[in-house]
């Protein structure tokens, strides 16, 4: 029988901010500034609020972060021509598209859309062929954070089922 363990995030964060910070300011030494561009359709709150979390912390660590909100009523054409946008635009260097998104509206056909190289959350069919692959590409976030509250933790997971 096994017993349940707390495994804290805190310690992770601020090891993985550090990390990025750390790297932000070799990119900014060199000439770039690293740009995380967020994209949200409709007035959900707590889509809202993400954002905003993720807005902040992007400039702390010396990120840019353009933003567009699209109204609920926005058409699909509406949300790939501001993704073609941030496709072009070679200062941004990855884009979080907000889900949920309207129901009117396909994720998936917006996510096709996408640069699969500015996919931050990895959901791109392209990142999800290299995942499973084994090849380099942006990785899906929630697994990617799990995996490394696990190794932080020293949570052996060879061998084990995951669910």
């Amino acid at each position: 029988m096994s017993s349940a363990r707390l495994l804290p995030g805190a310690p992770v964060a601020e090891r993985v901010l550090s990390e990025v910070a750390a790297s932000v300011a070799e990119l900014r030494a060199a000439g770039v500034t690293p740009a995380l561009a967020t994209v949200l359709v409709g007035d959900d709150d707590a889509s809202a609020g993400y954002i905003r979390i993720k807005q902040r912390q992007a400039a702390e660590l010396g990120f840019v972060s353009p933003h567009v909100h699209l109204p609920a009523s926005a058409s699909q054409a509406d949300l790939h021509a501001v993704l073609a946008d941030f496709n072009a635009d070679a200062t941004v260097h990855g884009v979080l598209v907000q889900y949920p998104i309207p129901g009117h509206l396909d994720y998936d056909r917006a996510l096709a859309v996408l640069d699969p190289d500015k996919d931050v959350d990895g959901m791109h069919p392209v990142n999800m062929g290299r995942l499973a692959l084994g090849l380099p590409g942006p990785l899906p976030c929630t697994p990617a954070g799990i995996e490394a509250l696990l190794a932080f933790h020293g949570v052996p997971v060879a061998g084990r089922e995951v669910v």
